[in-house]
C-alpha cells in the first residue's frame, strides 16, 4: 500500500512537470482536482495499472495559437524529471563489434518517433503465390495468378529508405526480370548450395522490364541511358565488340 508520504512526492512530480509545461496552471490543476478525489488506496491502484502499461501516459492539454507550448518548457519539464534531451547515439550495427562502436560526435536530440504504418500494408499477408511461371512477355515480371509474388513499387521505396542495396540487387535482379542472372543463381544453388550477388553479372541490358522501357522512349524520339549511356543501343554495341 502507498504512503501518505510516497503519495506526496510523486503528485509533486506531476504537479512540477505540468506547470512548467503549461503556463495557465490548467492541467496542473486538472490533475490536482483528480487526485484530490483519489483515496489512498485508489491512488494506488490507478499508478499500479498505470506503470504496467507502457502505453499509458498522462495527457498534456494544449489549445494550440491560445497556449503555446515552446521547446523552453519542454526542457523546463525535462529538467524537472531528469529526462536528458540531448544525448550521444550509438551505432552498433555498423561495426558489429562491441569493441568498436561507432558514436555521433555531439550530442543529438532523442525522444520517441512514432511512426505510423504505410498504407495497403499488412502485418501478415493473406496471399502468397508459390510459382513464378506466369510472367508478361513485355517487361519479364510475374503476372496474372503469380502477380502477388512481386515487389511492389511501395515496398522498394521502403527498401531504398533504409539503403539496403543489396537486397534491392537481389529482389530486382534474379529473383525478378533478368533471366541471365536467374540462369546463374539457380546453377550455382544447384551446384555449390548457395549464391552470392558477386557470382552473377548484372547487365542492365539484361533487365527486361528496362530493355521494354528504352525501345518505348526510342519510339518517342527520346534518348535514355537504362541500358546504354552513349547514343548506340546494346545491339550495335555488341556487334562492334
Amino acid at each position: 500500500m502507498i504512503t501518505p508520504l510516497k503519495r506526496e512526492k510523486m503528485e509533486k512530480v506531476v504537479y512540477d512537470t505540468f506547470s512548467a509545461l503549461d503556463k495557465t496552471g490548467a492541467n496542473t490543476e486538472k490533475y490536482k482536482k483528480m487526485f484530490a478525489s483519489m483515496t489512498d488506496k485508489e491512488f494506488d491502484k490507478f499508478f499500479r495499472e498505470f506503470f504496467a502499461d507502457e502505453n499509458q501516459y498522462l495527457i498534456l492539454n494544449i489549445c494550440d495559437y491560445e497556449v503555446d507550448l515552446r521547446i523552453e518548457d519542454i526542457e523546463k519539464a525535462a529538467k524537472v524529471l531528469g529526462v536528458p534531451l540531448f544525448e550521444k547515439v550509438a551505432f552498433p550495427h555498423y561495426t558489429m563489434d562491441k569493441n568498436k562502436t561507432i558514436v555521433t560526435k555531439e550530442r543529438v536530440p532523442v525522444g520517441y518517433c512514432h511512426v505510423k504504418r504505410t498504407q495497403q500494408i499488412l502485418a501478415k499477408k493473406n496471399g502468397l503465390s508459390t510459382s513464378i511461371d506466369t510472367r508478361s512477355s513485355l517487361t519479364g515480371q510475374v503476372t496474372g495468378a503469380d502477380k502477388n509474388g512481386r515487389e511492389s513499387d511501395l515496398e522498394n521505396s521502403l527498401l531504398v529508405s533504409l539503403g539496403m542495396e543489396n537486397v534491392l540487387k537481389e529482389l530486382n535482379g534474379p529473383r525478378a526480370d533478368d533471366p541471365v542472372m536467374k540462369q546463374q543463381m539457380y546453377s550455382a544453388i544447384s551446384n555449390k548450395g548457395f549464391v552470392s550477388l558477386d557470382d552473377m553479372d548484372s547487365d542492365p541490358a539484361n533487365k527486361t522490364t528496362l530493355s521494354t522501357c528504352d525501345v518505348y522512349f526510342l519510339g518517342m524520339g527520346l534518348n535514355t541511358d537504362l541500358v546504354t549511356k552513349g547514343l548506340m543501343t546494346k545491339k550495335t554495341l555488341n556487334e562492334e565488340a
